[in-house]
Parts: structure tokens; sequence; C-alpha cells
């Protein structure tokens, strides 16, 4: 028998083969220490079980708000099969072997932007101008060997268990949106109707 995850798979792939541009990323909610909210695109690296994956930067403000407060939301929106996904969970830290044995799937530009923020700024920092951003970005990319870059120790992954996911089909049509709640309870989902 399939669950909402199953679903949830299936709608990510029918999403990349439409091309859909939506279909890697997802989109992060959390709350900051007085409690305002925050939201950002980051890739969505897996999906398994009842855990998503995600790679950030320690020195990112989500980690500052996640280790306040690890209950987060995630949006997840494919335009071109018209589903959204919000899925509420726990956010909690990976094993950093996980971040080292995928370190190489990552783009050569987030590689380099890891040690960017190590040696020069953090992420989300303030810097004199994009072009002197540009111009620091590119004397270290210049004096680095890219083939050889490892994680840096601030490169951290996030495995966000769900407890709870609504999905959203807005393609009925002349027909009212389909709307349903998926709660994590007993070991198993529980599927409710909710009124789009």
């Amino acid at each position: 028998m399939s669950t909402i995850l199953d679903d949830l798979q299936a709608d990510r792939a029918r999403a990349i083969a439409a091309q859909d541009q939506n279909a890697q990323v997802c989109f992060l909610a959390t709350v900051d220490s007085e409690n305002c909210p925050a939201v950002r695109t980051l890739v969505l690296r897996e999906i398994s079980d009842r855990q998503l994956t995600l790679f950030i930067n320690a020195s990112s403000p989500k980690w500052r708000h996640i280790q306040h407060q690890p209950h987060c939301q995630v949006l997840i929106w494919y335009p071109s099969i018209q589903i959204q996904y919000r899925l509420s969970g726990k956010a909690a830290l990976i094993n950093t072997d996980d971040i080292k044995q995928n370190w190489h799937k990552r783009p050569v530009r987030a590689k380099v932007l890891d040690h960017f923020y190590d040696q020069l700024a953090g992420q989300s920092t303030e810097f004199a101008s994009r072009e002197r951003f540009l111009e620091a970005y590119q004397t270290l990319y210049d004096g680095i060997d890219t083939k050889a870059l490892e994680a840096t120790d601030a490169a951290i992954g996030l495995a966000i268990t769900t407890t709870e996911i609504e999905r959203l089909d807005l393609s009925q049509n002349d027909l009212p949106h389909d709307r349903s709640k998926f709660t994590w309870q007993a070991n198993a989902w529980q599927k409710s109707t909710l009124v789009p």
C-alpha cells in the first residue's frame, strides 16, 4: 500500500519529467529567536521514509533558527502539475559522513561557497557590494584546486522528520481543489480530507 511519501516521490518524478523548475527545490520555513518567520529556497537532496534531507552551512542564520527551534515546515510546489505539499516536522543534524559521501554531487560553485563561508565571510553576512563579493569569490576560486575540494566542517546536513503533511491538488479543473492532511500516528499515516 502506498503512503503519502510515495505519492510525493511519484509527483516529484512527474515534475522532473515535465522539467519543472521547482522539481529539485523546496522552501524551508523557520523562526528566529524572536519568533519571526523566515523562508528560503533550498535544494531538496532526498526524500526517504518520513525524512527530507537538506544540506546547509553552519554559518547560515537558518542553522541558528533550527538550533533555537527545531520545528519547521517545508513547502514543495510543482507548478507543472499544480500540486503543493506542506510538510511539518522536526529538524536534526545528520551524520557528517553523509555529507562527505554526497559532496561529489554538489556543484563546484556550492563547494567553493562553503570554503568562502569558512575563510572570508559567513552566509548571509553583509558584503561591500556584489562586485566586491564576486572579486573575492573569483580570487578564492582561482587559488584552489576545485577537483580536490573537500567538505568543510561547516557543511552540514539536516534530516527533517515529518509528522504532518498536507497535499493540495489544484488541477481539478471545474471541481474544487483536492486537499488532504496526513498525520503520523501509531506508526502510520492517518488521512483526513480538508475543505480547500
